[in-house]
């Protein structure tokens, strides 16, 4: 409250002084952006705002954190009573589903500034200024970030679409491999997998059952399974993708299910293949058995020493630290089916500003500000979130904690461009839990009706 106070009698000041300035004809009126995100500390995020206040002193921003299971609820809730936030964060996958509720960036802003004139007067005048090109997302960006915020826009039918930017991502988040250091250790492994071959031999190692064979004691790797295995879609993909499948086409359509051009000479098609692979680690007829439906979530079994190798985000680090400090743990990239040419999985938050907002250019200013090099550094340092910035992908690979995923920055792909990304991954979780039958004994057909329900989902 004294905070806005003093905001307001600076303001009264400033018009006092500016309504006698010649040629000021620019009221500075108090601006409130609610700004809305997930789990991130707010403490973090407060001297990107500070900075931005300090030379923006009646814009005040109010910083929200959600809980990931409350957030997209609230967010509806918000946006059909009209109180919706300013500014709020969405999962790169589901840019799609909210792109009519974004705001795409204006090719300029226009900003009431302070300003001293000729006569040493304290003026207000509205400021211009050029936003970001999409030459400059490309040049600045990491190339999937950049393919994701820009989108092509055509709002009337009759006139020309074009590319815009929906978004702004603050950090540039891969999928990579969590391991427990003295699991590894108690079983003679002295480093961690490379590849899925790597993780198919130390999972039988690592794994330990009861004395007649049917139950997990330990589980070597969190695989095979979708409800209990958090990002199972996005660790299929991982490998269908490294296996040779074309998940989607030019226009979006999925063709996992499919043959690509250069694995014709297959038995199967590479997603069969993957799929097959994935679903052997909850199988209990495999060599590879060690995962099942009774398990606990996987980041829960992780963090209880329950399982020795747990695919995860960034976010996640943070998390394994605060439920279990004393866990020794480290992260090692995402294994690849061939090293020499890897591919990995992305899936970053994108901060968009809302259609509905009433300031949207001090909403994308903002943006603009919190997400450049000169901002972003220290908040990601402290939330220890790999970079979406080119210019900053070296040094975070002197950091340990951040290494392992900014050297997946520039390997990996998204691929899905649709309306309903939880349609997806509930395609996904049925068709890893599918199992070929006495009467229908193929895997293509399962696989066949995943692509159909991913396809049921594109614009």
């Amino acid at each position: 409250m004294r905070n806005k106070l003093i905001i307001l009698i600076f303001s009264a000041l400033i018009l006092a002084g500016a309504g006698c300035a010649k040629g000021s004809t620019v009221r500075l009126t108090p601006v409130t952006l609610q700004y809305w995100r997930i789990d991130d500390d707010p403490a973090a995020m407060q001297p990107i705002i500070d900075a931005y206040q300090k030379i923006h002193p009646n814009i005040t921003i109010t910083y929200t954190r959600l809980r990931a299971d409350e957030y997209e609820r609230k967010l509806l809730e918000a946006f059909a009573e009209n109180r919706g936030p300013d500014l709020f964060s969405i999962a790169s996958p589901e840019l799609g589903e909210w792109r009519e509720r974004v705001l795409p960036l204006p090719k300029e802003t226009t900003i009431p500034t302070q300003t001293v004139n000729a006569q040493k007067q304290i003026v207000t005048t509205n400021k211009k200024s050029a936003t970001l090109s999409l030459l400059d997302v490309r040049k600045n960006f990491v190339e999937d970030a950049a393919n994701t915020i820009v989108k092509f826009d055509q709002p009337d039918p009759e006139k020309p679409g074009e590319n815009k930017i929906f978004g702004l991502p603050l950090s540039f988040d891969t999928l990579a491999m969590f391991y427990n250091k003295d699991l590894l250790r108690k079983a003679n492994i002295d480093k961690p997998p490379a590849t899925w071959k790597d993780v198919e031999d130390q999972s039988k190692k690592l794994t330990v059952l009861d004395k007649d064979n049917v139950t997990i004691k330990q589980s070597g790797a969190a695989l095979g399974g979708a409800g209990n295995v958090l990002y199972s879609t996005d660790i299929l993909t991982a490998i269908m993708m490294q296996n040779g499948a074309d998940m989607a086409d030019e226009s979006g359509s999925p063709r996992f299910n499919v043959y690509s051009a250069s694995t014709t000479d297959r038995p199967f098609p590479p997603g069969v293949e993957a799929l097959r692979f994935y679903q052997g680690f909850a199988n209990a007829n495999t060599p590879t058995y060690t995962w099942n439906e009774n398990m606990a979530i996987s980041l829960d079994a992780f963090v209880a020493g329950k399982v020795a190798i747990f695919f995860g985000y960034p976010i996640d680090m943070q998390k394994i630290r605060d439920r279990a400090p004393k866990l020794d743990f480290a992260i090692a990239p995402l294994p690849q089916i061939d090293p020499s040419r890897p591919k990995n999985v992305p899936n970053f938050p994108i901060e968009v500003v809302s259609k509905k907002t009433a300031h949207p250019n001090e909403a994308w200013d903002f943006l603009q500000f919190a997400t450049s090099k000169e901002q972003v550094s220290d908040w990601l340092t402290t939330t220890k979130r790999p970079t979406a910035l080119r210019a900053l992908i070296q040094q975070q690979l002197t950091d340990p904690d951040l290494a392992p995923f900014a050297g997946q920055l520039l390997t990996a792909n998204s691929w899905y461009d649709g309306n309903d990304w939880s349609k997806v991954q509930k395609a996904f979780n049925t068709l890893i839990l599918a199992r070929p039958t006495f009467n229908h004994p193929e895997f293509q057909p399962l696989i066949d009706q995943a692509a159909d329900a991913v396809s049921a989902t594109m614009f």
